[in-house]
């Protein structure tokens, strides 16, 4: 990955005026119209972008006119916590289907390498939840996105670490916000700044997962689907290591999560 000036990583994205007014407006960051030199700064694990003119501040500084310590430490009353371990996760959605992902390859030379292509619209969808801190991955594997099944997943994680209180990052999505979802007693929701997929390491595991075990794949059915993400997903969880290493970005590991 090649640098720009400032150390960060050139990616090619462009920034609208009101992706711009976004990022200034819920994280204190202001960025100059062009192409950027980060295509994310969290996704990069950068703490910060600072250009010329504009005064040194921090990813975490402002959220929404808030402090995100002060929305952390709202959620991490003692009695609440009751003596826990607080564990941080990030929370999303991916769904995994019969449509090809095309990819580069290796072929010997002069062979050209022939890959299947498949236009079935048939999808499966994964519900996954990151440790960064721990180097740990939850997930649940559906037919259908819903607010009963994410009362579920949550369910699911709660019981898998029940020692813990759980700071549960997730999006915007109607179900993550729904009145009759459920969320167990051992965790508590945050959310992120709208159109912010960027601050998700989460995305860095679905990607992680469709270069990995669904390149240039043509499946007959969506069983042959749940077979290879049933094979898939525990083999991503068990490099406990490189998970740590994908989505443990520096401003994740810097967030104070003891108990106010």
């Amino acid at each position: 990955m090649s640098h720009g000036g400032n150390g960060l990583p050139k990616a090619a994205c462009w920034l609208s005026p009101q992706s711009a007014q976004r990022w200034r407006s819920d994280w204190g960051i202001r960025l100059r119209l062009r192409w950027c030199t980060a295509c994310s700064l969290a996704t990069a694990g950068a703490r910060e972008l600072r250009t010329p003119d504009t005064p040194r501040t921090t990813l975490l500084s402002r959220r929404t006119g808030k402090k995100l310590p002060g929305e952390l430490a709202a959620l991490l009353k003692p009695q609440d916590v009751r003596g826990r371990k607080v564990r941080l996760m990030f929370q999303d959605e991916a769904r995994f289907g019969r449509m090809v992902r095309i990819r580069r390859c290796w072929a010997p030379k002069p062979a050209r390498p022939m890959v299947g292509n498949g236009y079935e619209r048939e999808f499966l969808y994964v519900y996954g939840a990151v440790s960064p801190l721990q180097g740990q991955f939850d997930w649940m594997i559906t037919h259908i996105m819903n607010t009963t099944h994410m009362s579920e997943f949550l369910a699911q994680v709660s019981s898998a670490h029940r020692r813990d209180f759980i700071v549960m990052v997730v999006d915007g999505a109607s179900s993550h916000k729904a009145h009759d979802l459920v969320v167990p007693e051992n965790m508590r929701l945050l959310r992120l700044p709208p159109y912010s997929p960027e601050l998700n390491p989460q995305e860095h595991v679905w990607d992680e997962l469709r270069e990995k075990e669904f390149p240039n794949r043509v499946f007959n059915d969506l069983e042959s689907v749940r077979r290879q993400l049933e094979h898939g997903l525990p083999r991503f969880a068990a490099n406990r290591a490189g998970i740590r290493s994908l989505t443990a970005w520096p401003w994740i590991v810097s967030i104070n999560l003891n108990a106010h």
